[in-house]
């Protein structure tokens, strides 16, 4: 039997509903929650003159090592530390756990086809780097600044007055005294800008405006790219940034061979055999690159439309085969829904995780007469 490890957390409705159809293939799915060492999950490791053996067995896992055909590296999470430390305790404790965390992360399967493998990840994730490479391989790129720097940035939106948008590094949201702060892209204007103290602390991505006839998300499987267009641009809360909705038509479109061609040496350079691509395709059809996820969200198409079986042919990439029986999302949600509500029961959850009404996060579970609505989707 094939098997497949999903490293994870969670609160990742993504890891259930791939872990269920996999199952459904016939395949063995094992998903292995970060946040739940040390808590929750005992780890041991041998190393001698014989070879290196690992073992992990805690809240719904037993594994040993070199088991897994494929790791889908999901959601590597750091550890969790219990409550019960002493507070002078913490700080070290957190610093071996996360070292031996990450050293079972590169131990666990050292063989297996790993869908990304680690190693890329924390330079592939980096924007400024991304739009680099994207722009050596030959993508059109927006005009842009990433900056702390408050003369640098004035200067930006001054040259291009009322064109520029605000991007942060990282999608997130917080606590406030009013409530959740969210992150979405946004337009800035010199008058929009805090106090040079706050703008210096805070390095953020300033962006040119490129006019939009539609928006596409590419889900590259491998060499293969899945797209759809978004049409982003008939709905005013969509024409920004498409995660401020749940509402907004989805269809399956194609991407010119030429665009294709750029995305995989794209992946190549950063090392990836599955990323998410977002582009804006203008009104004179121009495709232009913002940026590619490696570990995007591509769920919500499926469930948007369709027409688009992408967790099918994600778990065809996962165990490298066309022969198993079609699954489709609408298949696996109960189970997977079921799955993804127990979690708070079954396991340790990541600190301050923040899943509010309204919330990027929705994406995956846009309201329909036929499926329940889910809040703790995690954002694409």
């Amino acid at each position: 039997m094939t098997s497949v490890l999903i490293m994870t957390e969670p609160q990742d409705f993504h890891s259930y509903a791939v872990a269920e159809a996999l199952r459904r293939k016939g395949v063995e799915a094992v998903l292995w929650q970060g946040t739940d060492f040390p808590g929750r999950q005992r780890a041991s490791v041998w190393v001698d003159e014989s070879g290196c053996d690992l073992e992990i067995s805690g809240s719904e896992i037993e594994l040993r090592q070199a088991r897994f055909d494929t790791v889908w590296n999901r959601r590597p999470t750091d550890p969790v530390l219990p409550d019960h430390l002493h507070p002078a305790d913490r700080v070290p404790a957190a610093r071996d756990c996360q070292h031996f965390a990450w050293s079972l992360w590169h131990l666990v399967a050292p063989e297996a086809f790993w869908v990304n493998p680690l190693s890329p990840i924390p330079t592939a994730i980096l924007k400024p780097y991304q739009l680099q490479l994207a722009r050596e391989t030959g993508l059109e790129i927006p005009p842009t600044l990433c900056s702390n720097d408050p003369g640098r940035i004035v200067e930006f939106l001054r040259a291009h007055e009322g064109e520029t948008v605000y991007k942060s590094f990282h999608a997130g949201s917080w606590k406030t005294d009013d409530g959740v702060a969210m992150l979405y892209t946004s337009p800035v204007t010199e008058d929009d800008l805090p106090e040079d103290e706050t703008l210096q602390a805070a390095p953020g991505i300033f962006q040119v405006r490129i006019p939009k006839d539609h928006e596409l998300r590419v889900t590259f499987l491998g060499e293969r790219p899945v797209t759809a267009r978004l049409h982003t641009q008939g709905n005013p809360d969509a024409r920004e940034d498409w995660r401020r909705t749940v509402s907004i038509e989805v269809e399956p479109a194609e991407l010119p061979e030429d665009v294709a061609r750029k995305c995989r040496t794209l992946m190549k350079r950063l090392g990836l055999v599955f990323g998410c691509f977002d582009f804006i395709v203008t009104p004179e059809g121009r495709y232009v690159f913002l940026e590619i996820n490696p570990m995007g969200q591509f769920l919500f198409l499926e469930r948007l439309c369709p027409e688009i079986p992408l967790l099918d042919l994600f778990c065809e990439l996962l165990i490298g085969s066309g022969a198993t029986p079609a699954i489709r999302l609408r298949d696996v949600w109960e189970p997977a829904e079921r799955a993804f509500l127990a979690a708070p029961d079954n396991h340790v959850l990541k600190p301050n995780k923040i899943v509010a009404e309204g919330s990027p996060a929705r994406r995956e579970a846009p309201p329909t007469p036929e499926l329940p609505v889910l809040t703790g989707l995690s954002r694409p």
